[in-house]
Formats: structure tokens, C-alpha cells, sequence
């Protein structure tokens, strides 16, 4: 894991920062005043891919080159407006059990960076656990003409709904149990495809696998929904707010399956993790 000590600033070098940075936080999300969580608390991240940002340059000095995770993710960008001291623990394609109990590319489980001294945590996870990123690039290929494209264990999948969202809920009582002080924030996955109709050039989907996404999609993310409600987490509903900003849509926040060289298919660009950093800063001073 990664530890950046983010300096505590006023709102005005806060600003400078994010400038600096090329950053686009609201205006109302700049400086750490009003914030649930005081300036300079120890902050951790936790999640798979949608929260470390593969493909947005530059990855993080020293972190696991597997995990692939930005300087710019999402819990970057929440670090520097609000000058936390943040401890990113994400990696590209962590399920659940890699935050709980199984090392991923020779680190420990994610949940060892939660100490009882931390008083924030983010996390987005459980798509790995349903194959959610895995599938929709495997039916791209096969939509697409590709080769070597692999399958699709459509049964697994629907078995794996069926108890992601115990699994999410299993990652946010670990949290409780050893930072009983922290405020856990639940960031669901941002919306891949538009909810309905067409799907669009640079998007290789059959109807019949759109309808597949769509539907996992759905089911993943009402499980992340009651396993926050149910689990004392504060839900920041990016699904819903990154809806209009699919991978088809006119200002997207996601990329599509045919990317410039060094993204990544079907992940958050840099426009996705500051707008979804936006929304959980708001959520911090306002909650």
C-alpha cells in the first residue's frame, strides 16, 4: 500500500493544489472547512479497479505495478481537497477476498491498512466477484470479431449476485470492527452502458449480451445499496449520477472498449474519478 501525507492547507492552497493538478472539483467541494472528517485524519481507500484508475497517468510511485493505481484516482483527488493523510490501498481487480483475506500481487489484504486511528474510509468493490468488468470486455471481443476472447460463465455469475452483497457487507463490518471511529463511505460502480436503447460506435455489445450487462449491473448494484443501509455506510450514488455519463453518452466519464492507446476499456478517465470525488467531498460537508 501507498501512504501520502496530504498537508493541511487552507482553502485558498487547497485550490492552488487542485489547479496544479489540473483537478475539477466543485467549488464548494475546495478546502477541508465544514468536512465530517477533520483536516489532516488518517484516510483510507479500498477497491478494485474503479477506485485504483487504471490507465490514468501518471500510476502511483511505488505502488504494485498490478494494482495500477493513479496519482489522480478518486481518493486522490478526495485527499487533496480535503487535506487528508491518505493511505491507498486499492488494486486493479481486488475482489472482496483480497480486501479481507487473500494477498494480491505480493501485498497483503487491503483491510491491514485499516488502523483504529483511521477516521475515513472509501471503498468500491464487488464487481470482480461477479466477473462484472471481466465479461463485458470478453463479450466485447466475441461482438467484436475478436480472437482469443475467452468465455463467459453466465451461470457463475448469477450464482456470485446472489451473495456479493453479503460480501460487500463482510468488507464494511471488517471496517467497523477495527476503526470503530471511521465513517465508511460505499462508492458504487459508474454506469457502463446507457440504461437503455442503442448502444453506440467503440461499444461491440449483441443485444442479448447489452441485456446481460445491464441486468448484472442492476443486481450489483442494488446488493451494494442494502448492504451500506443495512451496514452503518454512507452510500454516494454514483451509478445514478454518472447515468447521463456512459461510455456511449456525449460527455462520458467512462471509456469505451476501443480506447486510445494506454487506457483501459470500460473504466473510469480522469473526468470519471474527479466527478466522483465531487460527489463524495460534497457528501463529506454536507453529512
Amino acid at each position: 500500500m501507498k501512504v501520502r501525507a496530504f498537508p493541511v492547507l487552507a482553502a485558498s492552497a487547497v485550490t492552488a493544489v487542485a489547479a496544479a493538478l489540473a483537478l475539477t472539483l466543485p467549488a464548494n467541494a475546495e478546502g477541508a472547512e465544514g468536512a465530517v472528517v477533520p483536516a489532516g485524519a488518517k484516510y483510507v481507500a479500498l477497491g478494485s479497479s474503479f477506485a485504483a484508475g487504471p490507465g490514468i497517468l501518471p500510476t502511483e510511485s511505488g505502488s504494485p505495478a498490478g494494482c495500477a493505481r493513479s496519482t489522480h484516482n478518486y481518493a486522490n483527488q478526495i485527499a487533496t481537497a480535503l487535506s487528508l493523510t491518505l493511505v491507498d490501498a486499492t488494486c486493479s481487480g481486488a475482489t472482496t477476498a483480497n480486501v479481507l483475506t487473500t494477498a494480491q500481487n505480493g501485498v497483503a489484504p487491503q483491510i491491514n491498512a485499516v488502523t483504529a486511528d483511521t477516521q475515513l474510509v472509501t471503498m468500491t468493490i464487488g464487481g470482480n466477484d461477479v466477473n462484472y468488468l471481466g465479461s463485458i470486455g470478453t463479450f466485447s471481443c466475441q461482438d467484436s470479431g475478436g480472437t482469443n476472447c475467452g468465455t463467459v460463465d453466465e451461470q457463475a455469475i448469477t450464482t456470485g449476485l446472489t451473495t456479493v452483497g453479503s460480501r460487500i457487507a463482510d468488507v464494511i463490518e471488517a471496517v467497523h470492527t477495527r476503526a470503530p471511529q471511521a465513517k465508511v463511505v460505499v462508492v458504487d460502480y459508474q454506469t457502463i452502458l446507457p440504461t437503455s436503447g442503442p448502444l453506440c460506435d467503440g461499444v461491440p455489445l449483441s443485444d442479448a449480451h447489452a441485456a446481460f450487462e445491464r441486468n448484472l449491473r442492476d443486481q450489483l448494484d442494488a446488493a451494494t445499496v442494502t448492504a451500506a443501509a443495512e451496514h452503518n455506510a454512507t452510500l454516494v450514488d454514483v451509478a445514478s449520477a454518472s447515468a447521463d455519463h456512459n461510455a456511449c453518452a456525449a460527455d462520458p466519464w467512462i471509456e469505451k472498449y476501443v480506447v486510445a492507446s494506454g487506457k483501459t476499456a470500460y473504466h473510469p478517465m480522469l473526468s470519471g474519478m474527479t466527478n466522483v470525488a465531487g460527489l463524495v467531498v460534497d457528501e463529506l460537508r454536507t453529512s
